[in-house]
C-alpha cells in the first residue's frame, strides 16, 4: 500500500474516533461512507489491500456485516501473503463472533490468528489473543 492511501485511512480512522468520541453520529456516518467508499474504489485493483476492510469492519456497528468484511480483508492479506494482517484479522474477527455468540468460529478464528501471530514480532497482539483465547476456552 502506498503511502498517501495509509495516511488518508489513518486520517479516515483517527476521525471516525474522533467523531464517535463527541457522539457526533452525523459526521461518524458521512466519514464512514467515505471510508467504504475509498474500499469500494479500490476492490480487485493493485492498490487493494486488507487494511481497508479491516479499518471498515473496525467502525462498522453490525457485527454480522463486520465478519463479512473481516472475511474480505482476510482474503486480500492471505494473498499478499501478510501474517500480521492475517493475525489482527483474525483476532478481531474472532470478537465478532463472539458478540454474534458463535463460540466454535471463534475458537477457529483465534487458533488461525496464533499461527500467523507467531511468524511475527508482535508481542502485544501476541498477548491479546492468547487472553481472548483462555476467555472463550
Amino acid at each position: 500500500m502506498n503511502a498517501q492511501l495509509f495516511k488518508q485511512v489513518e486520517q479516515l480512522a483517527e476521525a471516525l474516533m474522533s467523531a464517535a468520541d463527541r457522539d457526533d453520529e452525523a459526521v461518524f456516518y458521512q466519514l464512514y461512507d467515505q471510508l467504504k467508499s475509498l474500499c469500494k474504489q479500490h476492490v480487485g485493483k493493485k492498490s487493494d489491500h486488507p487494511l481497508f476492510f479491516e479499518t471498515l469492519a473496525d467502525f462498522t456497528d453490525d457485527s454480522v456485516t463486520a465478519v463479512d468484511y473481516y472475511q474480505r480483508a482476510f482474503l486480500i492479506a492471505d494473498s499478499l501473503k501478510e501474517n500480521e494482517y492475517k493475525a489482527s484479522i483474525q483476532f478481531s474477527l474472532a470478537q465478532r463472533l463472539i458478540e454474534l455468540d458463535q463460540i466454535g468460529e471463534a475458537k477457529g478464528a483465534l487458533v488461525k490468528a496464533e499461527k500467523f501471530a507467531s511468524f511475527t514480532e508482535d508481542d502485544v497482539l501476541k498477548k491479546e489473543i492468547a487472553e481472548l483465547h483462555q476467555t472463550v476456552i
